[in-house]
Protein backbone atom coordinates (compact mmCIF):
# COMPACT_ATOMS: atom_id res chain seq x y z
CA UNK A 1 0.00 0.00 0.00
CA UNK A 2 3.15 2.01 0.47
CA UNK A 3 4.45 1.76 -2.40
CA UNK A 4 1.05 3.20 -4.22
CA UNK A 5 0.45 5.80 -2.27
CA UNK A 6 4.20 7.18 -3.31
CA UNK A 7 3.59 6.49 -6.63
CA UNK A 8 0.13 8.48 -6.64
CA UNK A 9 2.41 11.16 -4.65
CA UNK A 10 4.97 11.25 -7.74
CA UNK A 11 2.62 10.46 -10.51
CA UNK A 12 -0.39 13.35 -9.95
CA UNK A 13 0.42 14.36 -12.99
CA UNK A 14 -0.92 10.48 -14.43
CA UNK A 15 -3.02 9.13 -11.89
CA UNK A 16 -4.94 11.55 -10.14
CA UNK A 17 -5.20 13.72 -13.86
CA UNK A 18 -4.74 10.48 -15.55
CA UNK A 19 -4.64 11.98 -19.50
CA UNK A 20 -1.18 13.50 -18.45
CA UNK A 21 -2.24 16.92 -19.56
CA UNK A 22 -0.57 17.99 -16.25
CA UNK A 23 3.17 17.73 -16.26
CA UNK A 24 5.25 17.90 -12.96
CA UNK A 25 7.71 20.76 -12.88
CA UNK A 26 8.59 20.22 -9.46
CA UNK A 27 8.87 16.59 -8.33
CA UNK A 28 12.16 15.45 -10.56
CA UNK A 29 10.69 12.69 -12.14
CA UNK A 30 13.97 12.45 -14.81
CA UNK A 31 15.40 14.13 -17.72
CA UNK A 32 14.49 11.87 -19.91
CA UNK A 33 12.43 12.77 -23.13
CA UNK A 34 8.50 13.40 -22.89
CA UNK A 35 6.32 13.94 -24.87
CA UNK A 36 2.20 14.81 -24.09
CA UNK A 37 -0.41 15.30 -26.42
CA UNK A 38 -3.99 15.88 -26.89
CA UNK A 39 -5.63 15.22 -30.29
CA UNK A 40 -9.88 16.40 -30.87
CA UNK A 41 -10.69 14.42 -33.94
CA UNK A 42 -13.34 15.56 -36.25
CA UNK A 43 -16.12 13.62 -34.53
CA UNK A 44 -15.35 15.22 -31.62
CA UNK A 45 -13.41 12.70 -29.45
CA UNK A 46 -10.54 12.95 -27.73
CA UNK A 47 -7.51 11.36 -27.65
CA UNK A 48 -4.57 11.55 -25.37
CA UNK A 49 -0.89 10.51 -25.13
CA UNK A 50 1.70 10.56 -22.85
CA UNK A 51 5.41 9.63 -22.77
CA UNK A 52 6.80 10.32 -18.99
CA UNK A 53 9.76 9.26 -17.20
CA UNK A 54 9.04 6.32 -15.08
CA UNK A 55 12.94 5.81 -13.36
CA UNK A 56 12.49 5.63 -9.88
CA UNK A 57 12.61 2.01 -7.99
CA UNK A 58 8.96 2.62 -6.29
CA UNK A 59 7.16 2.60 -9.12
CA UNK A 60 5.46 -0.17 -10.44
CA UNK A 61 3.81 -0.62 -14.32
CA UNK A 62 0.98 -3.27 -12.55
CA UNK A 63 -0.14 -0.27 -9.58
CA UNK A 64 -0.18 2.11 -12.69
CA UNK A 65 -2.05 0.60 -15.00
CA UNK A 66 -4.54 -0.94 -11.97
CA UNK A 67 -4.95 2.77 -10.68
CA UNK A 68 -6.08 3.92 -14.37
CA UNK A 69 -7.95 1.15 -15.57
CA UNK A 70 -9.80 1.66 -11.68
CA UNK A 71 -10.25 5.41 -11.98
CA UNK A 72 -11.88 4.69 -16.17
CA UNK A 73 -14.34 2.13 -15.20
CA UNK A 74 -14.97 4.46 -11.99
CA UNK A 75 -15.84 7.29 -14.14
CA UNK A 76 -17.89 5.21 -17.17
CA UNK A 77 -20.44 3.57 -13.88
CA UNK A 78 -21.08 7.13 -12.86
CA UNK A 79 -21.33 9.55 -17.00
CA UNK A 80 -21.99 6.26 -18.94
CA UNK A 81 -20.67 3.31 -20.50
CA UNK A 82 -17.60 3.83 -23.44
CA UNK A 83 -17.22 7.40 -22.47
CA UNK A 84 -13.37 7.18 -21.65
CA UNK A 85 -11.40 3.68 -22.76
CA UNK A 86 -7.62 2.86 -22.19
CA UNK A 87 -5.96 2.18 -24.71
CA UNK A 88 -2.44 1.14 -23.64
CA UNK A 89 -0.40 1.34 -20.60
CA UNK A 90 3.28 0.42 -21.22
CA UNK A 91 6.66 0.91 -19.50
CA UNK A 92 9.67 0.95 -21.50
CA UNK A 93 13.28 2.04 -21.34
CA UNK A 94 12.10 3.90 -18.06
CA UNK A 95 9.51 5.81 -20.44
CA UNK A 96 6.01 4.97 -19.12
CA UNK A 97 3.11 5.03 -22.02
CA UNK A 98 -0.54 6.01 -21.59
CA UNK A 99 -2.51 6.35 -24.05
CA UNK A 100 -6.62 7.07 -23.61
CA UNK A 101 -9.74 8.33 -25.80
CA UNK A 102 -13.02 10.06 -24.49
CA UNK A 103 -15.95 10.53 -26.14
CA UNK A 104 -16.26 14.25 -25.57
CA UNK A 105 -14.63 16.83 -24.20
CA UNK A 106 -16.76 16.98 -21.73
CA UNK A 107 -15.42 13.93 -20.39
CA UNK A 108 -12.07 14.91 -20.72
CA UNK A 109 -12.68 17.92 -18.55
CA UNK A 110 -14.55 15.81 -15.79
CA UNK A 111 -12.08 12.98 -15.81
CA UNK A 112 -8.49 14.83 -15.59
CA UNK A 113 -10.72 17.65 -13.45
CA UNK A 114 -9.62 20.19 -15.75
CA UNK A 115 -11.27 23.33 -17.90
CA UNK A 116 -11.56 22.06 -21.31
CA UNK A 117 -14.33 23.03 -23.40
CA UNK A 118 -14.84 22.45 -27.13
CA UNK A 119 -18.02 23.16 -29.53
CA UNK A 120 -19.22 26.43 -31.51
CA UNK A 121 -19.35 29.68 -29.77
CA UNK A 122 -22.66 29.71 -29.63
CA UNK A 123 -22.30 26.32 -27.18
CA UNK A 124 -19.69 28.16 -24.65
CA UNK A 125 -21.56 31.03 -23.81
CA UNK A 126 -24.44 28.93 -23.04
CA UNK A 127 -22.39 26.71 -21.06
CA UNK A 128 -21.62 29.90 -19.06
CA UNK A 129 -17.79 30.79 -20.13
CA UNK A 130 -17.01 34.54 -20.62
CA UNK A 131 -16.90 35.62 -23.89
CA UNK A 132 -16.07 39.15 -23.10
CA UNK A 133 -12.45 38.48 -24.18
CA UNK A 134 -9.93 39.90 -27.01
CA UNK A 135 -8.54 37.17 -29.62
CA UNK A 136 -6.02 38.00 -31.84
CA UNK A 137 -5.43 36.95 -35.50
CA UNK A 138 -2.55 34.35 -35.52
CA UNK A 139 -1.81 36.22 -38.95
CA UNK A 140 -1.83 39.36 -37.90
CA UNK A 141 -1.89 40.26 -34.32
CA UNK A 142 -3.01 43.81 -34.78
CA UNK A 143 -6.48 42.12 -36.28
CA UNK A 144 -8.83 41.85 -33.16
CA UNK A 145 -11.94 40.56 -32.25
CA UNK A 146 -14.70 40.74 -29.19
CA UNK A 147 -16.88 39.03 -27.79
CA UNK A 148 -20.16 39.60 -30.82
CA UNK A 149 -17.81 39.01 -33.54
CA UNK A 150 -16.65 35.46 -31.67
CA UNK A 151 -20.40 34.46 -31.50
CA UNK A 152 -20.80 35.42 -35.31
CA UNK A 153 -18.41 33.24 -36.44
CA UNK A 154 -20.24 30.11 -36.65
CA UNK A 155 -18.61 27.75 -38.54
CA UNK A 156 -15.53 28.46 -36.01
CA UNK A 157 -15.28 25.79 -33.18
CA UNK A 158 -13.67 27.52 -29.91
CA UNK A 159 -11.45 25.23 -27.64
CA UNK A 160 -11.40 26.98 -23.96
CA UNK A 161 -8.83 25.42 -22.03
CA UNK A 162 -7.06 26.18 -18.56
CA UNK A 163 -3.15 26.68 -18.40
CA UNK A 164 -2.80 27.58 -15.09
CA UNK A 165 -0.40 26.35 -12.56
CA UNK A 166 -1.70 24.29 -10.17
CA UNK A 167 -0.98 23.46 -6.63
CA UNK A 168 -1.57 19.65 -6.12
CA UNK A 169 -0.37 18.15 -2.75
CA UNK A 170 2.39 20.26 -2.53
CA UNK A 171 3.43 19.12 -5.82
CA UNK A 172 3.57 22.58 -8.75
CA UNK A 173 1.82 20.56 -11.84
CA UNK A 174 1.64 22.88 -15.34
CA UNK A 175 -0.52 21.97 -18.22
CA UNK A 176 2.45 21.13 -20.80
CA UNK A 177 0.72 19.28 -23.49
CA UNK A 178 0.41 20.19 -27.77
CA UNK A 179 -3.50 20.17 -28.44
CA UNK A 180 -3.83 19.18 -31.90
CA UNK A 181 -7.04 20.48 -33.67
CA UNK A 182 -8.85 19.59 -37.02
CA UNK A 183 -8.36 22.58 -38.89
CA UNK A 184 -6.43 25.58 -38.54
CA UNK A 185 -5.88 28.53 -35.91
CA UNK A 186 -7.81 31.35 -36.59
CA UNK A 187 -7.59 33.47 -33.33
CA UNK A 188 -6.00 32.96 -29.84
CA UNK A 189 -5.88 35.00 -26.58
CA UNK A 190 -2.20 35.97 -25.16
CA UNK A 191 -2.08 32.59 -23.75
CA UNK A 192 -1.66 30.19 -26.75
CA UNK A 193 1.41 29.33 -29.00
CA UNK A 194 0.45 28.51 -32.35
CA UNK A 195 2.33 26.01 -34.69
CA UNK A 196 3.59 27.19 -37.74
CA UNK A 197 1.02 24.82 -39.89
CA UNK A 198 -1.73 26.53 -37.36
CA UNK A 199 -2.82 23.02 -36.79
CA UNK A 200 -1.77 22.55 -33.09
CA UNK A 201 -1.21 25.18 -29.91
CA UNK A 202 0.55 25.35 -26.63
CA UNK A 203 0.34 27.39 -23.55
CA UNK A 204 2.62 30.43 -23.11
CA UNK A 205 5.37 29.92 -21.27
CA UNK A 206 4.12 31.20 -17.78
CA UNK A 207 0.82 31.57 -18.29
CA UNK A 208 -2.31 32.13 -16.42
CA UNK A 209 -6.33 31.41 -16.40
CA UNK A 210 -7.73 30.20 -19.79
CA UNK A 211 -6.33 30.08 -23.40
CA UNK A 212 -8.77 30.57 -26.03
CA UNK A 213 -8.15 29.13 -29.56
CA UNK A 214 -10.87 29.95 -32.34
CA UNK A 215 -10.48 27.64 -35.41
CA UNK A 216 -11.99 26.16 -38.68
Amino acid sequence: MNSILRTKSGWMGIVLMMAGVLTMTSCGLGSKEKTTTISIEKDGTVRSHIEESFDQSYYNKDELQQMILVEAADYNREAGSGCITVEKVDVKDQIATVDMTYQKAADFAGFNHVVFFHGTPAEAKDAGYDLNVVLSSVKDSLNTIGQADILAMEGCRLLIMDVSKKIIKDETVVLDATVILNGKVQYTNENVITSNNGKSVKRTENAEGLAYILYQ
